[in-house]
């Protein structure tokens, strides 16, 4: 025997074993969920005792079992033969049409391959008893299809042992075909699932709706002309599956070859494959639907796929799993925007073009539109599963076909449907049968009142509940439909269950609205009850308080009192232009009130506010306002910015680099980790280059090191080069460190250059540093130079540095800075860009700006001691506080010049402009006055203007208005007022401020702030009362808490009290909430009513909610 026999025969024995044992390994096997066959598997040639059974239809190109190898008997060398049996399938087949060697046809081996097919064999092979020592007779193979292969062997053909098989044939020939009552061989995908669920699911013939089957075996035969001429069937099964693959998955995957469903009526088994089943016979309208309609008719954007790719099993690629070209929809593509795919696989399909028509199918369907789950009354006991049904819901703005894909019937609710869209496009010609399920129950006619006394009722506008619709309840009602439409399409729908007839309106846009109920019952719906209300927008802000400084404004919109916001906000626009509208005003943003930050002082901004909620915005209020311009908070500003962490003062103050520091601690705590032992270099090279000439009188040394070291760390690349020398006792030296070191938290890049001289003590010194440093956070680019002298004690020195810098807290920052020290004394001068802010700073004991002029040298501008001194200025508008003379008299303050320093040769007055208390000598000495004087009395006697004088005093102790008004003193007493405009000193009047809100909260175990209201106090008593109307479902002894609370702080309440129930067996109503008197200080609130549910096991809703504030002052 030859030792490459001898080695395949060493193989074959671990996996060959008798027949016998074999064929009852081949016996189907538990299944092994989750596994599942592919069809690259099912090429594979398996040696193994173990293997499940296969099945295999159509056209297909397989591997198979190898359960026998055995050499011919006697003692040969070259030519000897090797008997081999593949096991193909279960069941008979129509024929071995080719073998494949090594992907060759088995032609081409000569005589070096034979084979024989068997298939439904019922004895022993007289072959393999012939030439086989170790076959038996009971070794028949029933019920199964085997190859016998014997190989003759060849060293050079053989070179690589046995070769790889790939047995093509016409599979399984006992389908049966209910059109012909006969079975044979078959590819037809209806006939094979029709075979699979009778001999896998075990379906008894009984339980099968054959008609269906018929249908689809027809669809499926149907001839199509692909585009390239050739012709095929529509829908045909190529491929098998193993025993122990989970049933489910197998069902389904044959039921994508044909785009097709199973379906089960009446406890009956039926398919329809891949094809349009239209036109509907049966329309599911209005009074069908006796509950609420689920789902969407618009396409989820999951399913808004424009593009489907996959596989098959491709023939012509020796039966390779491929991919089919994909199928996309361009004008989808367009609307999309991009090309968004989903993939469908198709095992058990070998055509491109059959696999392309189910892929489009998909594809379409997908996009059709979503799906529906509709309750109906009796008459839905025909919506079977697989029949296409009209769907005529108008108040819900359905219509349409839609396939029915799911049905669950009730003698007590009906039934409910789901439902897919349809569309006969889907499907290009493929046409079904219309499948009319058998009898359905004929309903009895009748009807149901409509409901009546239908009214719209305003609620407190609110996020959620804008209004209620209420009417009387009608006998026999089951629920009510209600429908709200706008421009008639419905916009909302809500089922409302018998016994409570209310529904509260919510979400609304502003606008006109038409409110639609129905009643209905079992045997249907009622006519509509109809009535039209409105929606609308948030009233206009009736004033905007501000609180105002140089650099910012607050603005705190108020509306008139008994409007609300409805649960809205404000929202702010701004600009300075004083002829600009809204639309040319910047957006700066939203909320209850605002804070305008970033302002410049002394400068006019004009506002634009409008109230914004759910439904809509109001027009907008203009409000000019001008910023303040108060000395001491500008400088407190200014020199807040300059004082800022990480300025150039900081610097100054603190003389430590942080950054540079950090970096040169990362590199020092490297070197010393490998140094101590702590870190050990897994891998390491150092060299060390050293030249050096010494005598009596001095050294001079040249050192070179060059390292590279990586640890479990880090890892550190590194140069330093030393040159030193001493002669006498003088010293000069230059040193420089090259460093790169990278680890899981930063990457960093030193240079260092230092330079030192010393001469009998007199040093000198330059050190110039270069960093790059970068973590998971922060990035430093930097250069520092510094030189330093130093004689006797006294030293100089000059620091240069220039960094940019990103830090999380900070944000980017670049640095120019340039610090002169002598003996302690210094100076810097700096540019940096810090906060968004470009700023340049220098410290100095004097600061002076000199001017060249006609040659020489002008002083413009000089500071000194805490002073700016300037000998002459052009300035075009000069804004003070306080104004001294040269001997430090103060003659400017306040806005007001002082009199007693006033020196003129001529003053002219225009006299009616001169206000406050006129002299009393000397009044009439100037000509001016005594003309005006002159003119008033001419032609009047004195007596006269005596007699006015008296009455017009009288009449400021007592004034009468008849019958009306009477001023005594300072009291007025009136019946009624007409006032254009008050002011009242210390705005001493009550103006109160208030919230409501409605709609439903589930309030739960923690805190839950249900309304807001902002109150402007004034270190006065306030009365504060805040209410809710709480609903507890369920039983038992049910307690909460309610409290109100300053800015939403639920740890800062300024009443708080429980609340306590015991509910019935349904629902308990309580009304909870309190009223007080409460000082409240001169800030701006947001009072917060907050309500916790804190025992018992009922569902705690809050719904009606007020809260009011009213200022109290004498």
């Amino acid at each position: 025997m030859s030792s490459a026999v001898k080695a395949v025969t060493k193989v074959f024995n671990i996996v060959a074993k008798p027949l016998q044992k074999l064929f009852g390994a081949l016996m189907p096997k538990p299944p092994n969920p989750g596994a599942t066959a592919s069809g690259n598997e099912l090429k594979q040639i398996i040696r193994s005792s173990k293997e499940p059974a296969r099945y295999v239809f159509g056209r297909a190109g397989t591997g198979a079992l190898l359960a026998w190898a055995q050499e011919q008997p006697g003692d040969q060398d070259e030519g000897e033969r090797l008997h081999l049996v593949y096991v193909l399938t279960e069941g008979t087949i129509q024929g071995l049409d080719q073998i494949y060697v090594d992907q060759e046809p088995v032609a081409s081996a000569g005589d070096r391959i034979q084979y024989q097919l068997i298939s439904g064999a019922t004895s022993a092979n007289s072959f393999m008893l012939a030439n086989s020592p170790d076959w038996q007779n009971s070794q028949i193979g029933r019920n199964l299809t085997w190859v016998r292969v014997t190989l003759k062997y060849d060293p050079d053909y053989f070179a690589s042992g046995i070769p790889d098989l790939l047995f093509e044939y016409r599979a399984r020939n006992d389908i049966y075909d209910p059109r012909t009552l006969g079975s044979g061989y078959s590819n037809n995908a209806a006939l094979v699932i029709l075979w699979y669920i009778r001999h896998r699911l075990n379906v008894p013939d009984d339980e099968i709706l054959w008609d269906t089957f018929i249908d689809a075996a027809n669809v499926c035969a149907e001839i199509i002309t692909n585009p390239d001429g050739s012709t095929e069937p529509r829908y045909t099964v190529s491929g098998g599956f193993k025993a122990d693959e989970r049933k489910d998955r197998v069902l389904a995957d044959l039921e994508a070859a044909c785009a097709g469903t199973l379906i089960r009526i009446g406890g009956k088994f039926g398919l329809q494959v891949g094809a349009y089943y239209g036109p509907y016979e049966l329309t599911i309208d209005e009074d069908m639907v006796i509950g609420t309609v689920t789902g969407q008719t618009e396409v989820s954007r999951a399913d808004a796929v424009n593009t489907m790719r996959g596989k098959f099993i491709d023939p012509e690629q020796r039966w390779t799993e491929t991919d089919y070209p994909a199928v996309s929809v361009a004008e989808w593509i367009t609307e999309d925007g991009e090309e968004i795919e989903d993939t469908l696989d198709l095992r058990f399909v070998s055509s491109p073009y059959q696999a392309q028509r189910l892929a489009n199918i998909a594809l379409r369907r997908k996009r059709a539109g979503g799906t529906l789950e509709l309750p109906l009354n009796f008459r839905g006991y025909a919506c079977r599963p697989g029949r296409v049904v009209q769907v005529d819901l108008p108040t819900l703005n359905i219509s349409g076909e839609f396939r029915v894909v799911d049905w669950d019937f009730s003698g007590e609710n009906g039934c409910k449907v789901s439902l897919e869209q349809e569309d006969a496009a889907i499907y290009d010609d493929a046409v079904g049968q219309p499948y009319n399920p058998f009898g359905f129950i004929q309903l009895p006619t009748g009807g149901i009142g409509s409901p009546t006394g239908l009214q719209y009722i305003i609620q407190t506008v609110g996020e959620v509940v804008q209004g209620r619709l209420v009417w009387n309840p009608v006998d026999a009602a089951l629920h009510y439909n209600v429908v709200i439409k706008r421009d008639g399409l419905a916009i909302q729908s809500a089922q409302v269950p018998s016994g409570v007839e209310r529904c509260d309106v919510g979400g609304l846009e502003a606008g006109n609205y038409t409110a639609e109920v129905r009643a209905r019952g079992r045997l249907g719906q009622s006519g509509p009850a109809v009535i039209n209300f409105a929606i609308n927008v948030p009233p206009v802000p009736d004033r905007v308080i501000t609180t105002v400084g140089n650099r910012e404004i607050t603005l705190i919109p108020v509306l008139a009192p008994g409007e609300s916001l409805g649960g809205g906000h404000y929202r702010f626009y701004v600009t300075q232009s004083e002829a600009a509208t809204q639309p040319q005003a910047d957006y700066i943003g939203e909320g209850l009130t605002f804070t305008h930050t970033g302002l410049s002082a002394a400068t006019t901004y004009y506002y634009y506010v409008q109230s914004v909620n759910a439904y809509g915005a109001s027009p907008f209020l203009r409000v000019e306002v001008v910023t303040t311009n108060n000395f001491d908070e500008e400088f407190a500003y200014l020199e807040n910015e300059i004082y800022k962490d990480g300025g150039i003062v900081d610097q100054f103050l603190g003389e430590v680099d942080d950054a540079t520091t950090a970096a040169n601690e990362a590199l020092d705590a490297a070197r010393e980790a490998l140094a101590s032992g702590d870190l050990t270099a897994l891998e390491q090279q150092i060299q060390f280059a050293s030249m050096q000439a010494q005598n009596a009188l001095g050294n001079a040394m040249l050192d070179v090191e060059h390292s590279v070291r990586i640890s479990e760390e880090f890892a550190l690349a590194q140069q330093i080069t030393t040159l030193e020398v001493t002669f006498n006792g003088q010293t000069a030296s230059i040193t420089q460190d090259l460093a790169t070191l990278a680890s899981d938290q930063s990457a960093l890049a030193i240079a260092l250059t230092e330079l030192e001289s010393d001469y009998a003590g007199n040093k000198a010194s330059v050190s110039n540093q270069l960093t790059a440093l970068s973590d998971e956070q922060n990035a430093l680019a930097s250069s520092l130079d510094t030189y330093r002298a130093e004689v006797d004690g006294e030293f100089a020195e000059v620091r240069q540095e220039v960094s940019a810098v990103y830090d999380p807290d900070t944000g980017a920052v670049a640095q120019a800075v340039t610090t002169v020290n002598v003996n302690g004394v210094r100076g810097i001068l700096g540019i940096q860009v810090l906060g968004g802010e470009a700023q340049i700073i220098g410290i100095a004991d004097t600061f002076a700006i000199l001017n060249p002029l006609n040659g020489e040298l002008v002083t413009a501008f000089v500071v000194a001691d805490g002073r700016v001194i300037m000998p002459e200025a052009f300035i075009d508008a000069l804004t003070i506080t306080k104004l001294r003379a040269s001997d430090g008299t103060l003659a400017f303050e306040n806005g007001k010049l002082r009199a007693d320093l006033i020196q003129a040769n001529q003053i002219e007055v225009v006299w009616n402009q001169i206000s406050g208390t006129k002299p009393a000598q000397n009044a009439d000495k100037t000509s001016i006055n005594t003309a005006y004087d002159t003119a008033r009395v001419n032609g009047h006697e004195s007596a006269a203007f005596a007699d006015s004088v008296l009455l017009a005093r009288d009449r400021t102790f007592a004034w009468t208005r008849p019958d009306s008004t009477l001023i005594n003193g300072n009291q007025i007493s009136t019946a009624d007022a007409y006032v254009d405009t008050l002011q009242i000193k210390g705005q001493a009047v009550t103006v109160p401020s208030s919230g409501q809100s409605g709609g439903e909260l589930v309030v739960g175990s923690n805190w839950i702030r249900i309304l807001s209201v902002p109150f402007s106090g004034n270190d006065d008593f306030a009365v504060v009362a805040g209410y809710s109307t709480l609903r507890f479902e369920g039983s038992g002894e049910n307690a909460a808490q309610m409290m109100i609370c300053i800015n939403s702080d639920v740890n800062n309440s300024i009443w708080e009290a429980p609340i306590w129930t015991t509910a019935g067996r349904f629902t308990n109503w309580t009304v909870a909430g309190n009223s007080f008197l409460r000082r409240l200080g001169p800030e701006v609130y947001n009072l917060t009513l907050a309500v916790r549910q804190t025992g018992g096991n009922a569902i705690l809703t809050a719904h009606g909610r007020n809260l009011s504030i009213m200022g109290v002052k004498r």
